[in-house]
């Protein structure tokens, strides 16, 4: 089984240079929203390996495609990275795909409450096209990482896609338990006005093979007033150590 870990890495070296770069990664991702629910009318036989390809024949040019239907994107993000605009695709994808879907139960639950004879005053959901989103930054093509406190991104700085340098705080991976583990692409983040390199670590365990009967389960449910409240149960469904806070 696989097991991830996120830590974050505060950027010390740079602050609002990375406001552009989330502002036009978010326009974008608008954009696609909009082309994927106006183009695509079924989206239950597509995939994220299907959508990318068709939405971008639909917005970028290439050579063998030099006059596709939304050419304007071309024109409003002009050199904007391949990754983030693929990127882009995926998640406006699963926004659409997410607000279809919802808006078919809302659908079901009026039709089931007026034919009960009821009153239905609950509002349908609307397709969000503004988001806050912050983008995967790819090894090697957007992310290169010079020392355990420093690496080159690429951002939006001066009307231009240019590589830059930072410098953020390491982590003890030891102590922190991912000593080892493979390190993902990280994610810039942004909290008030700091930013973050968000890297998750990812590692595979192996499960124990106790027989089911001898099994003990945690179950953690995250809380308003607590952190969290475990319990533990056994296979008989016995709560063993109930509330831990």
């Amino acid at each position: 089984m696989k097991v991830a870990k996120s830590l974050l890495h505060k950027i010390t070296n740079q602050t609002e240079i990375f406001n552009n770069t989330l502002d036009i990664y978010n326009d974008a991702l608008s954009f696609i929203i909009q082309v994927i629910d106006k183009e695509f009318g079924n989206t239950d036989d597509l995939t994220t390996k299907s959508i990318v390809p068709a939405v971008e024949k639909l917005i970028h040019a290439t050579k063998s495609n030099p006059l596709p239907k939304y050419k304007e994107f071309n024109e409003r993000f002009y050199k904007f990275p391949s990754y983030f605009r693929r990127s882009a695709i995926a998640s406006a994808f699963g926004k659409v795909k997410s607000f279809r879907s919802n808006y078919q139960n809302w659908e079901k639950e009026q039709k089931y409450a007026l034919s009960e004879g009821k009153r239905f005053k609950k509002q349908p959901p609307r397709l969000q096209s503004k988001h806050k989103e912050f983008p995967v930054f790819y090894r090697g093509n957007m992310f290169s990482r010079i020392s355990d406190t420093s690496a080159q991104i690429k951002v939006f700085h001066q009307n231009d896609w240019v590589w830059m340098d930072i410098e953020f705080k390491g982590q003890d991976l030891y102590k922190r338990g991912v000593w080892e583990w493979k390190e993902n692409n990280p994610k810039l983040i942004k909290r008030g006005k700091k930013f973050f390199l968000s890297i998750s670590y990812e590692n595979k365990v192996t499960l124990t093979k106790t027989p089911i009967q001898e099994q003990k389960v945690c179950a953690v449910d995250l809380g308003l007033t607590k952190s969290a409240v475990c319990s533990v149960i056994d296979a008989t469904g016995h709560c063993l150590r109930p509330d831990i806070y």
